[in-house]
């Protein structure tokens, strides 16, 4: 692999991680308001769908 690809491909594992981060941050943030009574589970839902990371809470045998 070229150094540009290389340097690149490491670019976008940065990024990636960083958005893994943002999404850890949104999943923990809507946990707390739903525990707390802020938000109920449809609007919790709503939120997590709203962040792009709905597909994390997929049954077990969905994601086989």
């Amino acid at each position: 692999m070229s150094t540009s690809k290389t340097e690149y491909l490491l670019a976008e594992l940065r990024c990636a991680a960083v958005r893994a981060r943002l999404w850890v941050n949104e999943i923990d943030a809507i946990g707390a308001a739903l525990r707390a009574g802020w938000i109920d589970p449809d609007e919790a839902i709503a939120a997590i769908a709203d962040s792009g990371c709905l597909h994390l809470l997929a049954p077990a045998e969905e994601r086989a």
